[in-house]
């Protein structure tokens, strides 16, 4: 039987204050302080907590304290820092296999109905049908919604692209090696150029365009510098063989 997963048990602006009242007491709590600090039940805390643990907000054990990503996430929430919620919210989809899958899932049917989602989400997580199943299952899409990764575009919930996604402002451009340098035109192409060799008295130059999607982006890099790699060994083996005529 699969491990199930923690729904939350409340909507998202609930399970918003329970964060922010996690952050400004920072230190370990148990539920009563954590009601009296936000005005929200304790029985409705104990029903968030599982879900805050599995995400990796708080801190697993009797009494719970913020880790370092619910602390700062819970700081942005008080202060209203939009970007940095966002941020936060999707380094924890990032970093959280079952909600990464939920996107993936999205993904790969090219869209689907939030009921459609919603039952994935219910489905994936082993629960059963209940009122706080669907009350979890409709926080989870808002989760992922407000985390920057799914929006609704055309009665459809899509994932949103790559180039939208949230991220540092030096993600744009990125040097593979000191010689080469890769400039994403797109959300999924990318154009690779490479200088003449050094010594050649041929100014050649090669573009090489590179599509890709999402999931490639992990190992494109050291694929990238294979092909530099090829290149220069086959130039210079040219030039040793010139030389030797």
């Amino acid at each position: 039987m699969k491990e199930q997963f923690k729904l939350p048990g409340s909507s998202m602006d609930e399970v918003c204050r329970i964060i922010m009242g996690y952050a400004r007491l920072d230190k370990p709590a148990n539920l009563s302080e954590i009601s009296k600090a936000t005005g929200v039940p304790d029985t409705t805390v104990s029903r968030n907590a599982g879900f805050l643990v599995s995400i990796g907000v708080l801190e697993n054990g009797a009494k719970k304290a913020p880790t370092e990503l619910g602390r700062r996430l819970g700081h942005a929430l008080m202060h209203n820092v939009d970007e940095e919620v966002t941020n936060s919210l999707s380094e924890i989809v990032t970093e959280n296999e079952f909600l990464k899958n939920l996107v993936g899932a999205v993904r790969i049917r090219r869209g689907m109905d939030e009921g459609s989602l919603r039952s994935h989400i219910a489905y994936s997580a082993g629960a059963n049908k209940s009122t706080h199943t669907a009350t979890g299952t409709s926080t989870v899409v808002e989760f992922l919604k407000r985390a920057g990764h799914i929006r609704d575009e055309d009665g459809k919930i899509v994932v949103i692209s790559p180039s939208e996604l949230p991220r540092s402002s030096d993600a744009d451009t990125q040097s593979i090696q000191p010689s080469v340098t890769a400039a994403i035109k797109s959300p999924t192409a990318l154009t690779l150029s490479v200088p003449p060799v050094a010594g050649s008295p041929f100014a050649i130059t090669i573009n090489i365009e590179v599509k890709c999607g999402v999931e490639d982006l992990d190992d494109l890099g050291i694929k990238l510098r294979q092909i530099v790699e090829d290149f220069k060994g086959e130039t210079s083996d040219g030039a040793e063989d010139k030389a030797s005529d």
